[in-house]
């Protein structure tokens, strides 16, 4: 215990007297031991109590002094008294003044608080507990068998296991637990002797270490199986202290239930062992069966089962007659079981349960008029409704097939004997009670889905406009209906609505909502349900866009596309879905997009087609369905050499604007009138005057929309700088008529159309300009040296004088993509593109096409077999032909070349095949690639028709074209072989193509003659007579074979056309007319070669004029 005093914070003393009374009361206080006094300071102390056996002596200890009684027995003894008290007392004693007596305090204090109380030397234990029988004292073990009423002798072991319990001794008496105890209970045994029972005990006195033993007799009363437990208790005398053991004497014999996956005709060697009977079938989950239920019983164990049903007589269960059958109906019979083994006395515990059996299943009725579903579950033993699925026809219930419904059953597992379902689902059901029973399955009759007509705009319930105007005779258009797995049906209607934009007023303001969508729904349709009963519908509406995804609002103020999805549900499930389009456009008439800069800082720079033009005025609408509308637009560029067509003021309007139809296809421009100021039709308007004018344009497109577009033209003052070009020397494509070939004249390059002119007044142009130059292996054109190349071919002059500043360099290969150099090793089409400012932010951009150009394929006559060739020359001194057209593809880079020669043969039986004309021209010409691999390709010879028809038309055509693309365009019939029977004329092609794709066409046209001279063979070549032309000898071997009979000896025969003649002279020789003919003949020929060499030679010379001014 502790004591605190408060004394005013001084020093004070306790004095403890041990005090012998009869009573509680100071007034009868007897002294047995003197005080002692007991000083601290401080707040408070610990005072220790304690008592030592062995010298009966009691011991004070506090604030370091001890104080002690000694003997305590033995004065006790002589005042007759067993009980002492414990005294303390205090007064304050003034620190330095011994002899003064301070007067009593009112504000002292002494209180003691109890801490703890313990036997230091004390641990006892009930250390075992044996049962002997009575019989022949041999010791029971817990899985033996006793018989109830069997005497048994019970043995408690106790001991102090303290180990300084020297000699002390302990009193304390042992206590039999009763049978609610919960962790050592007292069942099946009685003691019959001693004085162990469960309330006075009998009184032990443990003395030391030693171990004691008490032993009394007691008799087995369990009788069912239970386990036999005993429990112990040791009291201390001293405090109540309570020490607890038990043990169990017998084990339990428990009647086990054979496991649910023992099959009850085969159980198994562990029958009548692990389990001693079986029920089947088992309950299912809510404790029902919907068959008799069977009781076997194994043996093993026991050796037989009683089995007590409610409300009737038990039943004794043997191997010779293992079963009990409840075979009726019944709402709940308990069973209690408990088995027996004869021989040994041996007793189980006790089971009970219940059997449940409902044999009789549910009905189900339909009341189609209500649209109501009921489940009838009456009968003398109903477990009750629990579940309505949902099946097909044969009723089978499945995984698959659905739960459209589950009861609530009580916790006993029973339902309620009816139930109804209102407004069920078309389709088939079946019931299922609580013990598992199907009622047959009733199909429930399919309504169709909600109908949907076109609201009475007349009716008191007519619904607000919304949206485009609507017909009420409109038709809604036709559902498509399916019908689901589960009966249901469900109606889809597709439906298109479209408004056009009225850029003033936009529908709905500008925004659709989902309650407008929602307006828009109600004012086209009126739904309705089809199933019976209330015909109530549940609507949803959804405003979705063009992919499905939700929006909250639509924009009405640009063309698209919305959905707006309406489902109307009825009662029993069925669908309508209404997938409502609404489309908004903003006419049919052809858009016109401004071209604008992708970079507004950048006028000159990438451009792209903004918003179209807005028209000037409501959209007029023909009897023909064909919409049309007005555009006004201005377009400003500077003054350039030169004048504006019609043909140029559409490349105007497609220059400045993008046009087409309004999904994106050809539109066509027709320039109705070019006006000036003063409202003066123009045929072209000169572009070096600045002036204003008016060009009224029509766009159309295939389905006969119409936009008229009014454009203003200004033409300004030109201030972009100018650009003179400065040709390479030897560039033959740069050379104008007088042109030193090795040095050019500079000439100033005009901008391919006006200038543009830009929202910040600065005007911007583009020149265009090509070169040729020759492919070399190995060689590369990169960005510095297309920089020099620019710089030294162009000088760019501001206007005012100054300096212009490059903006911008860029390589591209023939498709505009760009690359870092240019390739020079074979033939091909690049790009330079440079531009450049003057200080005024005015640019000019020089588009360089780039040809890497190789010469065509080169095609010489190969000498004839006896040593002479066309023109007599000797083998190896033959040139190449030159070609008599050449022209280099701007997109490629690639030359075209035409070399025309000329044939004439004799007659012959023999045809001249395509195959036979490839020999041929491989025999006479020798073909060689300019390209360093030589490569060449031929390809098969063609043969077409070379009449006098063809050639008129070529003449006529050479008027206005190139004699080669004349040719070219008037190819002739092809054949697919030449006769040589009869004269006529043919003409023979191939084409040579090098691994660049530089190709040469051999035209060579063959002439068919009838003749007993030498044939000529004439051609194009440098040695000839003419210009381009030549004649010579063709041996039989280049020409064809001739027939045996025109050849004789070494020398050849032909026959001439002369002697074919008709001949009306006599025998002296032909007719003189006939030899006029003949002259005739040979004038007009040679007047015709010569005619189409003069065309050859001055269409060349004016396509080099046309290439020079590109």
């Amino acid at each position: 215990m502790s004591v605190k005093r408060r004394i005013g914070g001084l020093g004070g003393s306790v004095l403890a007297n041990v005090l012998q009374v009869s009573t509680p009361k100071l007034s009868s206080e007897q002294v047995v031991a003197n005080e002692k006094r007991i000083s601290w300071n401080g707040a408070q102390t610990t005072v220790v109590v304690s008592y030592t056996s062995s010298t009966d002596t009691l011991t004070v200890s506090a604030a370091g002094a001890t104080h002690s009684v000694s003997p305590v027995r033995s004065t006790l003894a002589s005042t007759s008294q067993n009980s002492a008290y414990l005294y303390f007392g205090g007064q304050i004693v003034w620190t330095g003044k011994t002899t003064h007596v301070a007067p009593p305090t009112t504000n002292m204090e002494v209180s003691l608080t109890f801490q703890s109380m313990t036997l230091p030397h004390f641990d006892p234990i009930i250390k075992d507990i044996r049962v002997y029988r009575a019989s022949d004292n041999s010791l029971v073990k817990p899985t033996d068998t006793l018989a109830p009423g069997t005497p048994v002798r019970v043995e408690a072991v106790l001991q102090n296991t303290n180990a300084s319990a020297d000699g002390e001794q302990f009193p304390l008496h042992l206590k039999l637990l009763g049978a609610s105890h919960g962790k050592y209970p007292t069942v099946g045994v009685t003691p019959t002797s001693g004085s162990v029972n469960t309330t006075t005990g009998q009184a032990v006195t443990l003395v030391g270490r030693t171990e004691t033993k008490v032993t009394f007799n007691a008799t087995i009363s369990q009788a069912n199986g239970a386990a036999v437990t005993l429990g112990l208790q040791l009291v201390d005398d001293s405090f109540g202290g309570t020490y607890e053991n038990g043990v169990t004497l017998l084990a339990a014999k428990p009647l086990e239930a054979a496991p649910d996956t023992v099959d009850p005709d085969n159980p198994g060697a562990d029958a009548g062992h692990a389990f001693h009977y079986a029920r089947f079938p088992q309950p299912n989950g809510n404790g029902w069966n919907n068959s008799p239920v069977t009781v076997r019983f194994y043996p093993g164990d026991f050796n037989q089962m009683t089995l007590t049903p409610s409300g009737a007589s038990a039943v004794t269960l043997t191997g010779t007659s293992p079963d009990w059958v409840q075979a009726t109906d019944t709402a709940g019979t308990t069973l209690s079981a408990q088995a027996k083994n004869t021989t040994t006395g041996a007793v189980s515990t006790q089971k009970a349960g219940s059997v449940k059996i409902d044999t009789t299943a549910p009905r189900l009725t339909y009341r189609a008029v209500v649209g109501e579903l009921d489940i009838d579950d009456s009968a003398a033993v109903s477990s009750g409704v629990w579940k309505l699925h949902r099946t097909d026809a044969t009723g089978a219930v499945t995984r698959a097939s659905s739960v459209a419904q589950t009861f609530p059953l009580s916790a006993a597992g029973d339902g309620a004997s009816t139930k109804t379902v209102l407004a069920p689902a078309p389709g088939w059901y079946v019931a299922e009670d609580a013990a598992g029973n199907l009622s047959a399955p009733l199909q429930v009759s399919v309504a169709e889905p909600p109908a949907v007509t076109r609201p009475d705009p007349t009716g008191p319930d007519a619904p607000e406009p919304a949206g485009p105007p609507l017909d009420p005779s409109t038709p809604v258009p036709d559902p498509t209906t399916t019908e689901s797995a589960d009966g249901l049906k469900h109606a889809v209607i597709n439906e298109t609505i479209s408004e056009m934009i009225d850029p003033s007023a936009p529908p709905f303001g500008g925004t659709l909502d989902l309650a407008t969508a929602k307006k828009i729904i109600a004012y086209r349709y009126s739904l309705a349900s089809n199933a019976p009963g209330t015909g109530t519908l549940t609507e949803t509406t959804e405003l979705l866009d063009g992919a499905g995804n939700p929006l909250s609002a639509f924009d009405t103020t640009a063309p698209g596309t919305c959905l707006i999805r309406h489902v109307a549900t009825d009662a029993q499930g069925n669908t309508t879905t209404i997938n409502l389009t609404y489309q908004l456009t903003r006419d049919n008439c052809p858009p016109v997009r401004p071209i604008q800069p992708v970079d507004p800082t950048d006028p000159s720079g990438p451009t792209q087609p903004g918003e179209a033009l807005t028209p000037d005025g409501p959209v007029v609408t023909h009897p023909d369905g064909t919409q049309h509308t007005e555009v006004s637009c201005e377009v400003t560029e500077a003054v350039t050499r030169g004048t504006m067509d019609a043909a140029d003021a559409e490349a105007l309007l497609r220059r400045h604007f993008a046009v087409a139809d309004v999904d994106g296809g050809d539109a066509a421009i027709t320039v109705q009138s070019m006006k000036n100021a003063a409202g003066d039709l123009l045929s072209a308007i000169d572009l070096s005057r600045a002036a204003d004018y008016r060009i009224t344009y029509l766009v159309s497109d295939a389905a006969g929309n119409t936009t008229a577009v009014k454009l203003t033209y200004h033409l300004i003052s030109s201030h972009v700088p100018g650009v003179v070009k400065h040709p390479e020397p030897g560039d033959s494509a740069d050379l104008l008529p007088g042109d030193d070939p090795l040095h050019p004249r500079p000439r100033p390059l005009d901008p391919a159309f006006p200038p543009q002119v830009a929202v910040d007044s600065t005007q911007h142009a583009v020149v265009e300009d090509v070169i040729r130059v020759p492919v070399q292996e190995g060689v590369t054109l990169s960005s510095a040296d297309a920089r020099s190349l620019m710089q030294r071919r162009y000088t760019f002059t501001p206007e005012g004088g100054g300096t212009t500043t490059e903006l911008s360099l860029a390589l591209a290969d023939g498709s505009g993509a760009a690359v870092p150099s240019i390739d020079r090793s074979h033939p091909g089409a690049w790009g330079i593109v440079y531009k450049v400012a003057d200080a005024s932010g005015n640019t000019i951009t020089v588009r360089l096409r780039y040809l890497v150009v190789a010469d065509a394929p080169s095609v010489t006559p190969q000498p004839a077999p006896d040593g002479s060739g066309p023109g007599g020359e000797a083998p190896g001194g033959r040139d190449p032909l030159p070609p008599t057209q050449v022209d280099v593809d701007s997109d490629t880079g690639l030359t075209h070349a035409i070399i025309e020669d000329t044939v004439t043969v004799p007659t012959s039986d023999d045809p001249m095949t395509p195959a036979v004309m490839g020999d041929f021209l491989k025999a006479r010409y020798n073909v060689k690639s300019t390209l360093p691999d030589g490569k060449l390709d031929r390809s098969p010879a063609r043969l077409y028709r070379d009449d006098d028809a063809r050639n008129a038309l070529i003449l006529s055509l050479a008027a206005s074209q190139p004699l080669g693309a004349a040719e070219a365009a008037i190819p002739g019939e092809e054949v697919d072989v030449i006769d040589r029977s009869v004269p006529g004329d043919w003409l023979a092609e191939q084409v040579l193509t090098d691994s660049a794709g530089d190709t040469t066409t051999i035209r060579l046209h063959y002439l068919v003659r009838e003749s007993t001279t030498d044939v000529s063979g004439g051609g194009n070549g440098q040695g000839g007579n003419g210009q381009g032309g030549g004649s010579g000898n063709v041996s039989v071997s280049e020409a064809g074979p001739l027939p045996p009979s025109a050849e004789s000896g070494s020398s050849r025969s032909w026959s001439s056309r002369i002697h074919e003649l008709p001949q009306t002279g006599g025998i002296f020789g032909p007719c003189p007319l006939h030899v006029m003919f003949a002259l005739l003949m040979l004038l007009a020929s040679a007047y015709g070669l010569s005619r189409l060499r003069q065309i050859r030679a001055e269409r060349r010379w004016e396509e080099d004029e046309a290439a020079v001014a590109c």
